[in-house]
């Protein structure tokens, strides 16, 4: 059986379930970025270049933080996504924990660079985690109504198993 309970701003809790924290990568169009081609709400400074090497992140992306100015929509899980399958080996050994994913979010409401951040201490559940991460729909973060890559986008997901008396 799942849950869902809404806590912190920013955060989606949901027992057996996942917690939400933004981050997100900007990506822009345009092959010559400049900074006057960003919305006026959002400081230069904030903007970063990946680094070439890693062609997982966009090019230039908004490291999360709370309070981002010009932030008008936070990035979440879209609604039609089903939450992930309990893993039936997991079951059996009454694994639970919660895993902690870092990523980042493109414009499109795609995750890229995905990495366990903290592990639930089960393996399956961990790889269960990112499997169903990277397959969820997002919608992604605005800034002055226009969707933003981010990175720093955390989701913990909690495993917990239920045992019928």
């Amino acid at each position: 059986m799942f849950a869902a309970d809404r806590s912190r701003a920013g955060w989606l809790t949901i027992v057996a379930g996942l917690a939400l924290a933004g981050c997100s990568s900007l990506s822009l169009p345009l092959p010559g970025f400049a900074p006057s081609a960003l919305p006026p709400a959002i400081e230069p400074g904030l903007v970063q270049a990946s680094d070439p090497e890693n062609t997982d992140r966009p090019s230039f992306f908004v490291q999360w933080k709370p309070g981002l100015p010009g932030l008008t929509r936070r990035p979440v899980i879209d609604k039609t996504t089903a939450l992930p399958e309990y893993p039936p080996e997991a079951v059996r050994n009454e694994d639970t924990g919660t895993t902690s994913i870092e990523s980042c979010l493109t414009a499109e409401g795609q995750l890229v660079d995905t990495r366990v951040e903290k592990s639930s201490g089960s393996k399956v559940l961990d790889e269960a985690t990112l499997t169903w991460a990277k397959t969820a729909k997002y919608q992604p973060a605005e800034f002055n109504g226009e969707p933003f890559a981010i990175c720093g986008y955390h989701i913990d997901y909690k495993w917990q198993v239920e045992k019928i008396r």
